[in-house]
């Protein structure tokens, strides 16, 4: 029988869920154990953080007089959902946005709310700030956080706030768990799809979407569709990004900065653990260190990115993902003879097998090049685009860098085009 004082909104079912007992074992021991106010639920798009708390909230609402679920992206404003909450609290006799009013209510009863999807709050800027008109929400987590009451408040979000970073270094009853992939859930998910392959595949499978689980059904479907649900068939394509999984990691990361995306292609060009060092000599681009490490915390906050020793890496999708994106930043850049990124990476590296999948396309340049070669309908026509790029450059029309040079020199080396001793000269001059 349903609580009277309780609303889930647009709460998810959850009658199919699965597995996750240690992280929900931890979540509660944070919130019944520890009388934690605030607490946070990160990770990717798919890893199944709605799904989790959920599960958690329906879990202990026994604990609390009061349970309200609200999914942000369906709320109107933030006004109205504080608005809601005090109505909710005090019986309808109540209806302002008052954050302080909202504190009273939270003191006077137990409540347990759960906001989900808080990154459809947040501006892309440097410090993952709020968006215009959605400050109330930083308010409203401050206060929740740091005033004295026995309730709590569970959020869920793709990216960490900066003020929850701040909260949690200090002494405030504030705590985050970083979601990943559950391989048990995953092989459950593939169990359950009755795909054909061994148990080795289906742990392959599962291991290059990072155990995620909506990647993992999405892929499945997909496997089940075109390959007649046998798994081997998919392995050999060598590609993980079907179309749906591409847009999905779209989102997440078009809010990335200019700094930050040149800190992913780095890591996805190098291919291996990249560190601090390696990324700070690697991006052409005059900023200070703080700077660097800064936007690399960011991109840990998002999960896009992770630490392993003394250097980071990504998932062999969010890898394949960026270094797709970087291929198609490179060839409209040689179609348009306008250089960006050509001059601010370097195509060839000691390290250009692909690490995520067996027998990948060799070489982030040769990937390229073969794509110039397609969108040039001839040898002629190849040869001539590539002399209007020299004489450009001899002409100041067009300007190639340092890594700009080094990578038109081995792009011309790779498609059998050789330089003569007057161009060659060229760029000896431009370096």
């Amino acid at each position: 029988m349903q609580k009277k004082n309780t609303n889930w909104g647009a709460a998810i079912d959850i009658s199919s869920f699965y597995g996750r007992s240690q992280e929900l074992t931890q979540l509660k021991s944070w919130i019944i154990e520890d009388g934690c106010r605030l607490v946070k639920v990160l990770g990717m798009a798919g890893v199944g953080k709605t799904t989790l708390a959920t599960k958690l909230a329906k879990s202990i609402q026994d604990q609390f007089e009061y349970v309200i679920w609200r999914a942000i992206q369906h709320t109107s404003s933030a006004n109205d959902l504080v608005t809601e909450f005090v109505s909710f609290l005090s019986h309808q006799q109540e209806s302002k946005p008052d954050i302080n009013l909202l504190i009273h209510y939270l003191r006077k009863s137990q409540c347990l709310l759960i906001l989900d999807n808080l990154e459809t709050t947040l501006d892309a800027d440097l410090m993952i700030n709020y968006r215009s008109g959605y400050q109330i929400y930083s308010d409203l987590i401050r206060a929740i956080s740091t005033t004295n009451h026995n309730s709590c408040l569970i959020l869920t979000s793709r990216e960490k706030p900066a003020e929850i970073a701040t909260l949690e270094r200090t002494a405030f009853k504030v705590r985050s768990l970083n979601l990943e992939g559950s391989q048990e859930v995953a092989l459950h998910l593939l169990q359950s799809k009755q795909l054909l392959g061994s148990e080795e595949q289906k742990q392959k499978l599962c291991l290059l979407y990072s155990h995620n689980p909506l990647q993992i059904n999405m892929v499945a479907n997909a496997i089940i569709k075109l390959f007649d649900g046998k798994i081997d068939k998919f392995l050999e394509q060598n590609t993980l990004l079907l179309s749906n999984i591409s847009q999905l990691l779209k989102q997440q990361l078009h809010r990335l900065s200019e700094l930050e995306w040149h800190i992913m292609y780095c890591i996805a060009i190098n291919q291996q653990l990249t560190s601090i060092d390696t990324l700070a000599k690697s991006i052409w681009l005059t900023v200070p260190k703080y700077q660097l490490l800064n936007a690399i915390e960011r991109l840990i906050w998002r999960s896009l990115i992770e630490k392993q020793g003394q250097g980071y890496t990504q998932k062999p999708v969010v890898m394949e993902y960026v270094v797709e994106r970087f291929k198609e930043q490179i060839l409209s850049e040689l179609i348009n003879k306008e250089f960006f990124l050509f001059n601010q990476h370097l195509l060839l590296t000691e390290n250009s097998k692909y690490c995520g999948i067996e027998n990948q396309t060799p070489g982030i340049l040769q990937g390229i090049a073969d794509q110039f070669c397609n969108y040039c309908p001839s040898r002629i026509a190849l040869k001539r685009h590539i002399k209007e790029i020299i004489e450009e450059v001899q002409t100041f029309q067009n300007c190639l860098c340092k890594y700009g040079i080094s990578n038109f020199i081995h792009l011309c080396n790779y498609l059998e085009f050789e330089l003569t001793t007057a161009e060659q000269e060229i760029f000896q001059h431009c370096l």
